[in-house]
């Protein structure tokens, strides 16, 4: 008689602590906020390398625009109505898409995953370092990241990451990739100009599909005659 009264003391017992635990997982698990699923960051641009004067200070982007949603970005600098650069990719399907409207310059190109391979094989190759540092920039929890290259003649600054939006790896196709997460603060260095990034605004708001949509107006070329159109736009700017 003991034992069964034993059993059911043991009984009411863990049924009174299973519904202590409840508030309390339920109290966890509101402290957790989920990702952010879609929405836009803004970036402000500088050139650390360069000295931008005269026609390049009106041409060249001082801003640029990450718009998301779910596993889809589309990077995006402009200047004013002179110039107009897109990267639309995927890390779901690895689809890359990029885009270019200057004067009478409006051409776009989709990479095979042939052009993706050359693409990442033109790009630097970082010696990357997780520092263990955590902060909060522009609203997102990011981590930091030494980065160098062979080529560099005094340090950078530390590259900083977010793992707070639905993103988990959306710059597979660069210099970053073996970086879980969005860059908040980092370097970029394309078609021989360096430019230093840093989020100033993230903003959760619905995304349309729409937004990803091409321009009518661009005509395709190769990825190659892309190349050569963006490098010979650059090569004349910073002269």
């Amino acid at each position: 008689m003991s034992k069964v009264i034993t059993i059911k003391t043991l009984y009411f017992k863990m049924k009174k602590l299973i519904f202590l635990f409840i508030p309390m997982l339920l109290l966890l698990n509101s402290c957790n906020p989920s990702k952010v699923d879609e929405g836009e960051i803004e970036y402000v641009v500088t050139y650390p390398n360069s000295e931008i004067s005269g026609f390049m200070l009106a041409i060249l982007p001082e801003n640029m625009t990450i718009t998301f949603k779910g596993t889809k970005m589309k990077t995006s600098f402009e200047s004013g109505s002179f110039f107009t650069t897109e990267i639309i990719s995927d890390e779901a399907d690895k689809s890359v898409e990029m885009r270019l409207n200057f004067g009478d310059i409006q051409i776009y190109t989709v990479l095979d995953e042939n052009e993706i391979q050359e693409m990442i094989s033109s790009q630097p190759r970082y010696t990357i370092k997780d520092l263990g540092q955590k902060d909060s920039i522009s609203g997102m929890y990011s981590s930091s990241y030494s980065v160098s290259s062979k080529s560099d003649l005094s340090p950078r600054e530390t590259a900083w990451f977010t793992e707070d939006l639905s993103l988990a790896n959306p710059y597979w196709f660069t210099s970053y990739a073996s970086i879980k997460g969005l860059p908040v603060v980092y370097d970029a260095e394309r078609y021989g100009v360096m430019m230093h990034l840093v989020a100033s605004k993230l903003t959760k708001r619905e995304v349309l599909a729409t937004e990803f949509d091409r321009d009518p107006v661009l005509k395709e070329v190769s990825f190659e005659e892309y190349e050569a159109e963006v490098q010979e736009l650059f090569d004349t700017l910073m002269e």
